[in-house]
């Protein structure tokens, strides 16, 4: 547990700063200012308030600066918010962290630790998560667990994202083109029109992103990191009265790129993999492919098999929102429906030129055709239905929110594999260690056949009541009381997918005479692995057709319920106090309050069978304090929260070897307790014509217990890891933008500079990974040029230069050591430049 004096200390530390952080910019001002900081207003309690007046830990970033810092998705908030972090795994899709807490993991057993709400409707499965901002009118960072007033409990917090509401004002419509390095094509069309005489008014919006890819594949003829989307949104508001309006909003989007790119590092040349002889144009020993991938590091280039890597997925949403008054209270009701198919994911494991190791959704696919067959397709949908009522009691001095939540989610026919070598199958050397029961010569090789695909359908259903009230108790205190309480069920049916060994021995024995190398029959030893032959053999097999076997499916539900409260002390500066101290505003608030996050069922499966097994729910007590400042005649603003989490019941995605040592099993357990303490600085600063904006980040976690029971090279152990890094998440971040206004004679130019940096993260995923030095990204730190020319109100250009030390970096990845015996590196972006144009149509 972390003392209360080192959290006292963060706290005496973060508040020196506040104290002279204003001397310093007063200072720096000569006059009366010109210009004073926007009113942000903010809806992280469910209803509009200013951002200063809410004791809550926010970022909140309007569409004027999206625009302006070019953010085209939600994964660009990264470098523009504290404590956040969009890490990069197994999948081209992100995890999202806030406070060191997100799920790294895509298995769909597992909910994000991170909520994605577009336009108040959760997005529950976090490869649909990285949605593209086609028309946004704010994007809001929640730190902190939402534990009380969202849709579902987010443990970690919440990225809300909002659309822009459609006005009756006039005809509206909006160009936006990029053209850069790397084959950058992106056009953005909006357009606002009313109609019905004035009744009605709809924005409609598309956006498309085309890229050749920044990550040149030396072993393919397509780049890695490319970009092929297409997005489309909707939204119609209807004034059906003066009191009621109903809201309706659709988007839709489709992905088809090329997946994840990494940089392979090897580690452990006694992981079987490692010791694997493989077929196929990439070579045959992963340690020396994946060491000519280390070589490129510098050069942002990779060497990868092309086929093992991919994300596709098409998202469609559909929401249905009606506002009125009911019973002197605001009513909020939301409706949505939401689907996604053509579904193909899939990340290369082993990282290399290799046909290795590929997982995945995609590699299922590769599994089925390997056995001559095609796996069904998958699909998912999700129904959600949200009641909520705002309103205020005894003079508008209690302010109450309260309503209702359920939320229906099914996941069709999801399909996961493991597709090893050639059609699965891989030579393993007869002098590596797998238990056979006589040695065998380490110039034969085994044949292995070590593919395995599972078929799964999942039901989650989540109902949930909650309340949170607000007293102003005089002018200078105000107490907010929330509960919530959730109850979640699931249920799930997996079907497990294996070779038909003796089969495939068969069809590996029709080939005897063949070809002149191919003189000696196999016999199937043990479970996928076969009798030795000689190294001309086993290269001059035809990967046959691999049998598949459908085992019995398997059945299991569950069920989770828990109550998360929230209590907040809130106090605001009198007047008279904020002038003696020349401030314009200030509030100090304390905050305890509770995340849950359901726990599920998951299949821990072998080449000879699965167990459906349960993980319990993880739960985190957060105890917070935090200061907001205006001051200095609204120039300068000021933010900070203190923080610690206890972490109870971790959710880990884990790798571990199967039962034949052959394979890569990944399930899903709980891994303890943890304790996450640390603080956050936002700054923003008018001075004259400059403008700047600072965050800092510092997140600290410590595993009290981490005690798992895993498949060693000795056997089946429990090992302690409580002495491992927190994964995924650096300890330190910092982010600053500094901006010029230029009213020059030909219009207004704004040049800015931004910088970002990165502490070292831990990538590791199973007990051997911490004991190499390769299972730590280094720190890194990146620098961003931007120039806007507004020439008039309809028309401006921009001018961007990405990384411009064109430094080389890693920004995640994963090491799955004692497996496959190798930590794979996701590169950063090289130098990228290029440039925008916007017209507005009048």
């Amino acid at each position: 547990m972390v003392s209360k004096s080192r959290f006292v200390y963060y706290g005496m530390s973060v508040l020196s700063a506040f104290a002279l952080a204003p001397l310093a910019n007063a200072q720096a001002l000569n006059g009366k200012p010109k210009a004073v900081l926007e009113e942000v207003v903010v809806t992280a309690r469910r209803r509009e308030e200013g951002l200063q007046e809410t004791p809550l830990a926010i970022t909140a970033l309007s569409a004027d600066y999206l625009d302006a810092m070019g953010v085209s998705s939600i994964a660009d908030v990264e470098t523009l918010s504290p404590s956040l972090q969009f890490s990069q795994t197994n999948y081209k899709a992100p995890a999202i962290f806030i406070r060191g807490i997100g799920q790294r993991s895509g298995n769909p057993v597992l909910d994000p630790g991170v909520g994605v709400y577009l336009n108040g409707v959760y997005v529950p499965r976090s490869d649909a998560q990285l949605l593209d901002a086609v028309d946004v009118a704010n994007i809001q960072v929640l730190r902190g667990p939402q534990g009380t007033l969202f849709g579902k409990n987010n443990i970690g917090g919440a990225l809300l994202v909002d659309s822009k509401r459609p006005n009756a004002d006039a005809v509206e419509v909006e160009l936006r083109v990029t053209a850069g390095s790397y084959g950058r094509k992106d056009g953005k069309l909006t357009a606002n029109i009313p109609w019905a005489n004035d009744a009605i008014s709809t924005r409609f919006a598309v956006n498309s992103k085309r890229s050749d890819g920044y990550i040149d594949n030396v072993n393919s003829s397509h780049n890695l990191f490319d970009e092929d989307r297409l997005a489309l949104s909707q939204r119609t508001i209807w004034y059906a009265t003066d009191t009621i309006e109903v809201d309706v909003f659709s988007f839709l989007s489709r992905i088809d790129e090329r997946g994840t790119p990494y940089s392979c590092r090897f580690q452990n040349s006694g992981a079987i993999l490692t010791q694997g002889v493989y077929r196929g144009s990439g070579g045959e020993n992963l340690q020396q492919a994946c060491d000519d991938s280390t070589a490129l590091a510098d050069h942002f280039k990779v060497s990868q098999n092309d086929q093992d890597a991919v994300y596709a997925i098409d998202n469609q949403m559909h929401a249905l929102t009606l506002r009125m008054p009911v019973f002197g209270f605001d009513m909020e009701s939301v409706t949505s429906i939401a689907f996604q198919d053509n579904i193909r994911i899939s990340g290369d494991s082993d990282g290399s030129s290799v046909e290795g190791v590929g997982v995945g959704s995609n590699a299922g696919n590769f599994v089925f055709q390997a056995g001559g067959i095609s796996a069904p397709s998958a699909d998912r949908n999700q129904f959600t239905q949200e009641l909520k009522f705002n309103g205020s009691l005894l003079d508008d001095t209690l302010n109450l929110t309260f309503g209702v939540f359920y939320a229906r989610e099914e996941l069709n026919n999801t399909l996961d594999g493991t597709d090893v070598g050639d059609k699965g199958l891989v030579g393993i050397p007869g002098g590596a260690a797998l238990g056979l029961p006589l040695p065998i010569p380490p110039e034969l090789l085994l044949p292995v056949q070590a593919n395995t695909a599972s078929l799964a359908d999942y039901e989650n259903e989540t109902r949930a009541i909650f309340a949170q009230a607000s007293w102003d108790v005089n002018h200078w205190l105000q107490l907010t009381l929330g509960l919530r309480y959730t109850e979640e069920e699931r249920s799930a049916v997996h079907t497990m997918i294996v070779p038909d060994y003796d089969e495939y021995a068969n069809r590996l024995n029709a080939q005897i005479g063949s070809n002149p190398a191919i003189l000696l029959p196999v016999v199937h030893l043990m479970d996928g692995i076969y009798s030795p032959v000689s190294r001309g053999q086993y290269f001059a097999y035809e990967a046959p057709d691999v049998p598949l076997v459908f085992l019995p499916s398997i059945k299991g539900n569950t069920t989770f319920s828990e109550f998360t409260p929230l209590f907040t002390a809130n106090f605001i500066a009198p007047e008279s106090l904020a002038d003696t101290l020349n401030f314009d505003s200030l509030i100090a608030y304390f905050t305890l309050s509770d995340g849950f996050k359901s726990g599920g069922l998951d299949v821990r499966s072998t080449q000879t069978g699965s167990v459906l097994q349960q993980f319990d729910p993880e739960q985190v007590r957060n105890t917070e304090f935090g200061i907001k400042i205006d001051a200095l005649d609204q120039r300068l603003r000021f933010n900070v929260a203190v923080y610690q989490l206890d972490y109870t019941d971790l959710q880990v995605a884990l790798y571990e070897r199967g039962s034949t040592n052959t394979e890569v099993v990944q399930f899903t357990g709980n891994a303890g307790k943890a304790v996450v303490d640390g603080f956050e600085i936002e700054l923003t600063a008018l001075l004259g014509n400059w403008t700047i904006n600072a965050n800092a980040g510092y997140t600290d976690g410590d595993f009290i217990e981490y005690d798992l029971g895993t498949n060693t090279a000795d056997g089946f152990a429990v090992v302690d890891r409580s002495g491992e890094a927190f994964p995924q998440v650096p300890q330190n971040v910092r982010g600053m933008v500094v901006q010029y206004d230029w009213q020059s004679p030909i219009g207004r130019i704004v040049p800015s500079l931004q910088y970002y940096y990165s502490d070292e993260i831990f990538i590791g995923t199973d007990y051997l990974s911490a004991d190499y030095d390769s299972s730590f990204i280094a720190q890194y730190e990146t620098f961003n040029a931007r120039v806007l020319w507004d020439v008039s109100e309809q028309l401006s250009f921009s001018g961007y230069v990405n990384n411009l030390k064109d430094a080389s970096y890693f920004v995640g990845g994963i090491a799955v050591t004692s497996v496959i015996g190798v930590a794979n590196r996701v590169p950063g972006s090289p130098r990228q430049f290029g440039v925008e144009m916007n017209y507005r149509f009048q």
